[in-house]
């Protein structure tokens, strides 16, 4: 019976997709033509999670569950968000009232800065594992969205040399973080887009990506699938994310899903695949 488990087909899911509607995606990503493009890739559960940095951006999320509410689908759709770290050791801006009111089903989150001015590899890996914990730690946030992701555009204008590797990590850091989400229940991100389809990062960096995911999937972590698409030709990138689970023989019960029903499409016990 373990055996299998181990080799079902890695779950359809996409937790981790932006719209046209906060700024950050392009014009090809609204909603119904997301939706559609998902039905066409076999996605079969997607959430929408456009940023939340700071609180002037809040009113812009209401046209996206509006748009939600009236789609006709199969695919089950949820509404989340991503949230950001409004500084160095700062906090998120988002609280249990923010969730209610704007009608957030779960938040996905976590660093989306350096926070160096200079280069220093051992600060700016100190750093990211310290936010990564702090969003494990924070009850409002249920992923731990893209770790180990660098802009291009941080790094180009600061003068740092590519992050090629994530060999640099101490395994330490990696261990410890399995356990902290595995102890909080937070699931950490498989992303497409911002890990294993960067234009940022080479093929070392992938393979050192998978073997970090690996190390955390031994210490017991679980994990959320999204392919972070900002373009509607992005969308297909979640399949990499698809074939690492296989790879890496994830069981079912280790791929996180949004609690509660989504606002469209067939309840959970219906459609798992």
């Amino acid at each position: 019976m373990a055996q299998e488990a181990m080799n079902l087909p890695c779950p359809r899911y996409d937790f981790h997709l932006h719209t046209k509607y906060l700024g950050c995606a392009n014009e090809t990503m609204e909603v119904g033509a997301i939706v559609a493009e998902c039905e066409r890739l076999g996605v079969t559960r997607l959430a929408i999670t456009d940023h939340l940095n700071d609180l002037e951006q809040l009113p812009r999320h209401r046209p996206i569950l509006r748009d939600l509410r009236e789609l006709e689908t199969q695919v089950e759709v949820y509404f989340g968000v991503e949230l950001n770290f409004t500084g160095c050791d700062e906090g998120f801006p988002f609280n249990e009232e923010i969730k209610e009111q704007y009608g957030f089903q779960f938040a996905i989150g976590g660093i989306h800065s350096t926070y160096l001015k200079e280069y220093d590899l051992r600060k700016l890996i100190d750093i990211q594992h310290r936010h990564h914990l702090r969003t494990c730690e924070d009850p409002l946030v249920q992923v731990l969205v893209h770790p180990y992701w660098f802009s291009k555009r941080e790094f180009k204008e600061k003068g740092f040399p590519p992050f090629e590797s994530l060999q640099v990590v101490p395994e330490a850091y990696v261990r410890e973080l399995g356990q902290v989400a595995r102890e909080t229940g937070t699931a950490i991100e498989i992303n497409a887009c911002a890990n294993l389809q960067s234009s940022v990062f080479g093929e070392d960096y992938v393979r050192s990506y998978v073997d970090f995911l690996a190390i955390l999937a031994a210490e017991g972590a679980t994990f959320s699938l999204g392919s972070d698409a900002h373009d509607i030709s992005q969308l297909a990138t979640i399949r990499t994310v698809w074939e690492v689970v296989e790879q890496l023989h994830l069981p079912q019960e280790r791929i996180w899903t949004p609690e509660g029903e989504p606002i469209q499409g067939f309840p959970k016990a219906v459609a798992s695949y």
